[in-house]
């Protein structure tokens, strides 16, 4: 965080908002959790009056997805942890460095584009990877269970993509086009989807389940 947004937040926090559960990012301020953040209209044009050039955006899909981010990473994110996240302009990387921003304040973390001995990557991996993973072990005949590298968290993998996309085609940053998956494993995802709602996430959940309950 540099100092003018050190200053921002030192205002957003002085007329009462918990900046907990906001992010401000490229001069835009996204909030995570309207309820828990506490910026009221009101709130919004006292901020207006000394900065009325940052734009303050209530997105229903964003919170949505903070909502559902949430529960993974404060199970994965540890007080003082240095992340390293990619700065290239993928959807998944962009909506990373926008979820965490927060945590700087929550946890004290540190986010970094550089990566050495003691940063802890941040893994873009979202709910379909995870989904057509699992299918491609299936298809080989390999055993079903979760490979999760060391040193790695996984703030997406309870979003689906489609989420990311909505969310992304909803703002006006620059990004990278998704790329389409095109395997068998895709197909047979996608004849799941049509026919069971959140497939991904019911698959998801029965592996973590067996990985947890395994008999050694």
């Amino acid at each position: 965080m540099n100092d003018k947004e050190r200053i921002i937040i030192k205002k957003l926090n002085k007329i009462g908002v918990d900046t907990r559960y906001i992010s401000l990012y490229n001069n835009k301020i996204y909030i995570n959790n309207l309820k828990f953040s506490k910026f009221s209209r009101n709130k919004e044009e006292k901020f207006h009056k000394e900065y009325p050039e940052i734009e303050v955006i209530r997105s229903k899909i964003f919170q949505k997805i903070c909502i559902k981010a949430s529960r993974t990473i404060k199970n994965q994110v540890k007080p003082r942890d240095k992340i390293y996240i990619s700065d290239d302009l993928a959807p998944e990387n962009i909506l990373l460095h926008v979820l965490l921003e927060p945590y700087q304040r929550k946890y004290g973390i540190t986010i970094t584009s550089k990566k050495d001995n003691d940063t802890i990557n941040a893994n873009p991996k979202y709910l379909d990877k995870f989904a057509l993973e699992y299918i491609n072990l299936m298809i080989s005949g390999n055993k079903i269970t979760n490979h999760y590298e060391e040193n790695t968290i996984y703030p997406l993998m309870h979003v689906s993509y489609q989420w990311i996309i909505d969310w992304i085609n909803s703002t006006d940053i620059q990004h990278t086009q998704p790329q389409q998956e095109n395997d068998t494993a895709a197909d047979i995802l996608n004849f799941l989807e049509k026919h069971i709602p959140n497939v991904n996430e019911s698959i998801k959940q029965s592996v973590t389940y067996l990985d947890d309950n395994a008999i050694e």
